[in-house]
C-alpha cells in the first residue's frame, strides 16, 4: 500500500473504514498544532486500534495509535477502568470509556518512560489518538517477539532483560497486566508496548494481573528452551515491591 498523506486521509477513511469524523478532527488538530506533519501509512491494523506511521516537521518518524470507537471491547475496558482510582468517575458509555482508555495508556506510558522502562516515549494525546515514539525504522514497525527467531543465548538474555523491565514497572507503581510475546517489540533490545491495561497497585486485581504477566513470560521462554526462574519466587520478589 502506498503512502497516505494527511490530505488523503478522508478518502482513506471511506475506503478502509478506519476513521470516523471525530478521529479525523483529532488528527487534523495534531496537524494544526505542528505535532505531526504527515501521516504516511498504516503500520499495524487491529480490531480495536490502528497504528499509523507519521512524520514530524523534522522528518522524524512517529507512531499514531488510534483507538476505534466502533470496535473497542467496551466491557473489557470497563473492567480495568472501574478498579483504577485515577478514573473512578468515568461515564459508562462507549465514547467516554474509549477516551479515558486512551488517556490511561498515555498516562501509564508517561509513568513507565519516566521510570526508564524500555517503552515508546509518549509525545502527545488528542481525544482517541496517541502520538508515540516510533519503534522501528523507515516507517516499518519493529517485529514482535513472537515473530522473531532468537538463538538460545539471545533468548536467555532477552528473558533476563524483560524481568528487569517488569521490576522497573512495578517499582514505578504499575502492573502492566498484558505482557506477552505479542506486546513486546525487538529493536536492538526488547520494548514493552500496549500499556492501556496497566493498573496501579491499588487495583483489586493487581496481584492477579502480576502473576499472569509472570506466567506469560515464563511460559513463552520455557517453550523456546530458556531455563526460567520459578514463577512463585519471581511473584514473591515483585510483590514485595508493590506499594501498600
Amino acid at each position: 500500500m502506498g503512502k497516505v498523506k494527511i490530505e488523503d486521509i478522508k478518502e482513506f477513511k471511506i475506503e478502509r473504514k478506519i476513521f470516523d469524523e471525530r478521529t479525523l478532527m483529532a488528527i487534523y488538530k495534531l496537524l494544526s498544532k505542528g505535532i505531526i506533519k504527515t501521516v504516511e501509512s498504516v503500520a499495524k491494523e487491529g480490531k480495536e486500534s490502528v497504528v499509523l506511521s507519521a512524520k514530524d516537521k523534522n522528518e522524524n518518524w512517529l507512531a499514531l495509535k488510534v483507538y476505534r470507537y466502533e470496535y473497542c471491547d467496551f466491557k473489557s475496558m470497563w473492567k480495568y477502568l472501574v478498579g483504577d482510582p485515577r478514573f473512578f468517575n468515568v461515564k459508562k458509555n462507549r465514547r467516554a470509556v474509549v477516551l479515558n482508555w486512551a488517556k490511561r495508556e498515555f498516562k501509564n506510558l508517561q509513568i513507565a518512560f519516566e521510570a526508564k522502562v524500555s517503552c515508546p516515549k509518549p509525545i502527545a494525546l488528542n481525544e482517541n489518538v496517541l502520538v508515540l515514539e516510533f519503534i522501528g525504522e523507515n516507517g516499518n514497525l519493529a517485529p514482535r517477539l513472537i515473530d522473531v527467531k532468537l538463538s538460545l543465548e539471545d533468548a536467555t538474555y532477552v528473558y533476563s532483560l524483560l524481568l528487569e523491565e517488569l521490576e522497573k514497572i512495578i517499582s514505578a507503581g504499575l502492573i502492566h497486566s498484558d505482557i506477552s510475546a505479542y506486546n513486546i517489540l525487538i529493536f536492538g533490545k526488547p520494548y514493552l508496548i500496549d500499556f492501556s491495561q496497566a493498573v496501579p497497585h491499588s487495583h483489586p486485581l493487581a496481584k492477579e494481573f502480576l502473576l499472569r504477566d509472570i506466567k506469560n513470560i515464563n511460559l513463552y521462554f520455557k517453550k523456546i528452551g530458556v531455563k526460567v526462574e520459578d514463577e512463585q519466587k519471581i511473584f514473591e520478589r515483585f510483590s514485595a515491591l508493590m506499594k501498600k
